[in-house]
This record gives C-alpha cells, sequence and structure tokens, in this order.
C-alpha cells in the first residue's frame, strides 16, 4: 500500500499538467523530474505579453496573429519555420493527398529539425476561425473531424509531433510509429490570466524556442516524447510487479483466514478466485487516489470527514495498522477488523453514499 501511495502522491511542481489534463501519454512526470525540467514562474508581464495578442471578442478566435503568438511568446524565428511569415515555403512532401476523399491534407508550417536529425521535428495547422478540433464535416471533403485529419497527416508524413490551433484552443499532439497517439490542450484565453500561469510556463517550458533547437537532444522535445514513452513502459513493468506481489499477499492473507474455503475456491472456480483478488486491489487503487485528491467524501465539513477518515478511510486504515504493528508484533496475526472495514468503505463507494 506504501508503494501505491508513493505512486499517487501529485508532483507539484507539474502544477501545469494537472491543469491542462493531458489526454494519453505525452510527457512521463518521472522523466521531467529526473531531468529537472520544471517551468519558469511567470510574471505579470509575460501574462500581460499574452494578453495583448488575444481577441477580446468571445465570438472570435482567441488568437489574433497565431504567427505573432509563436514568435514573441514561444520565441519561434520565421527562419526556422516554413510556411511562416518571411519562412520557406512549406514543401511538397508535407502534402499528402487523400483522392479517396477528395482531400488534400497539409500543415500552415513545419518546424525545423535540428542538424543529424530529421529535417521537420514539428508540424503545426492553423485552423479557419469556426472550426472546432473534434467538429466533424468542419472541413470540405473528408468528413473526419479536424483532430483526425492532423493525426492522419503526422503519421503519413511521418513527422509524427504538431500542434493544432483552432479557435480556443492549442493541442500539441504526438503520434509515435504503432502506438496509440496522446495529446496536451492548451486553453489559449487562459494563457492572459493570473489563474492561466502554471499552463502559459508548461506552454513555454515544452514549445519555447529552447527547447525545440537548443537544449541537449534528450532534453528536446523529440527526444522528451521519446524517453516518456520508454520510461512509461518501465513503469508499467514495474507496476505489474508489483501487483503479482500484492495479489500473492491478499491471497496468502485470505489462505490463512480460511484456508479450506481457499483451498476449494482455487480449485473449483480459480478465474473467480483471481478475478476477486483482482478487483480488490483495482478498489484500493481508486479509492486511495480519490483519498489523496480529496475527493472523497464529498461533503467537506469537520463532521463528515471525521466520520469518514475514523471509520472508512483506507489511508487512514493503513496508518492504524502499522501504528498497531509496532506496539503489538506478536498478536498482529490475530487482527480481523481491517477486512471489515475494507468491506464497508467498497459498499460505501459502491452505494454512491459518499456525502456522509
Amino acid at each position: 500500500m506504501n508503494a501505491m501511495q508513493d505512486q499517487l502522491q501529485p508532483e507539484r511542481e507539474f502544477e501545469w499538467l494537472d491543469h491542462v489534463q493531458p489526454v494519453g501519454l505525452i510527457f512521463a512526470r518521472s522523466l521531467l523530474k529526473t531531468l529537472g525540467l520544471s517551468p519558469e514562474r511567470q510574471t505579470k508581464s509575460e501574462e500581460d505579453s499574452v494578453a495583448e495578442l488575444l481577441n477580446p471578442d468571445p465570438d472570435k478566435p482567441a488568437l489574433k496573429d497565431a504567427w505573432a503568438f509563436a514568435e514573441r511568446v514561444l520565441g519561434w524565428q520565421s527562419k526556422n519555420v516554413a510556411g511562416s511569415p518571411g519562412g520557406a515555403p512549406v514543401p511538397a512532401d508535407l502534402m499528402i493527398p487523400l483522392p479517396e476523399y477528395d482531400t488534400m491534407l497539409q500543415p500552415s508550417w513545419a518546424v525545423q529539425g535540428v542538424k543529424g536529425e530529421p529535417p521537420w521535428q514539428l508540424l503545426v495547422r492553423v485552423e479557419a476561425a469556426g472550426v472546432g478540433p473534434d467538429q466533424r464535416g468542419a472541413l470540405s471533403g473528408w468528413e473526419a473531424t479536424p483532430h483526425q485529419r492532423f493525426e492522419r497527416l503526422l503519421r503519413e508524413t511521418q513527422v509524427h509531433t504538431g500542434v493544432l490551433i483552432t479557435d480556443n484552443e492549442l493541442r500539441l499532439v504526438y503520434t509515435p510509429r504503432a502506438e496509440t497517439s496522446g495529446w496536451i490542450p492548451f486553453p489559449l484565453r487562459p494563457l492572459g490570466t493570473v489563474a492561466g500561469r502554471p499552463m502559459l510556463a508548461g506552454l513555454k517550458l515544452v514549445l519555447g524556442s529552447f527547447r525545440l533547437f537548443n537544449d541537449s537532444t534528450d532534453r528536446r522535445l523529440p527526444g522528451l516524447l521519446s524517453k516518456s514513452r520508454e520510461a512509461q513502459a518501465a513503469v508499467s513493468t514495474h507496476l505489474s510487479a508489483q501487483v503479482l506481489g500484492a495479489l500473492h499477499e491478499l491471497l496468502r492473507g485470505m489462505h490463512a483466514a480460511e484456508p479450506k474455503m481457499i483451498a476449494a475456491l482455487a480449485e473449483k472456480n480459480p478465474q473467480h478466485l483471481y478475478e476477486g483478488l483482482l478487483s480488490v486491489l483495482m478498489r484500493l487503487v481508486f479509492i486511495l487516489y480519490a483519498e489523496d485528491r480529496d475527493l472523497i467524501p464529498s461533503k467537506s465539513d469537520g463532521r463528515a470527514r471525521a466520520l469518514y477518515d475514523q471509520g472508512y478511510s483506507v489511508r487512514g486504515l493503513f496508518e492504524r495498522l502499522l501504528e498497531a504493528e509496532a506496539r503489538y508484533p506478536d498478536t498482529m496475526n490475530e487482527r480481523v477488523g481491517g477486512w471489515g472495514r475494507l468491506l464497508a468503505v467498497f459498499r460505501l463507494v459502491h452505494g454512491a453514499c459518499l456525502s456522509l
């Protein structure tokens, strides 16, 4: 359970990731922490710089000029971005015809790679006003959403990383070969507010000019994205070993409490036994996650919190068992109240009785 809690502790230094809520895996927090990559604190000056580039009319696209935003906020230079004002034209090999749909997929801009690496590290698509990223049929030809079209473009060109800019959102999209895609949506208007400073800091961290062109290979955007997938695979392998160990430990405890019943169940219906053990572990993970983020109980008054902590909390149960083990090590195998408390909180959650 200690290991579970460690995995679920929020990384306060990566507050920006909690704000933007990534879809799928983009950046592994463990990797960012290992490399010491945390966003710089944004001040009122940076906030005002973004606010100047935003359209005050909420019925119009948030950005008055998408290139001005990329240039002034992210530090991009036209010499490094094909298709930008003053930059080279977008090459033809980045334009993908889909004759079966009477559609041409093409980026608005293409960000050059660093010498010795693939020629393009990032494609950018700026959609017209009124076109939502997930709006089907918004564009002529192929009925796929702009986001789906953009993913297809990234995979066909084998650039794999891109930025999709629509009326109210900037999406960093990653489509690694033979893997599921992921993206991070940065809402544009909040970037010019005090509340949006963490997101602005995160955006500059991952898409700023230094991250694209000047940092070391493993700390630049392509390396971060690739290494994040590798780090996640390593974490998954480690967690699978932890889950297997927890399953064995839970099975040993069940067998010690009811040896005949567990042995008979293992012989007659082992799949049912396995599914039951796994369900217990998944419920524990779910409840610990909710407790660490103060999602339960739903009432925040002192009485409800005290009642839950004293009678139901999994985290509280763990602390009490640790204390009991320190005080009564010789009689821990005779204690039976913990399982009943777990069943109580499981039923509480299942019945949606969390207001207490």
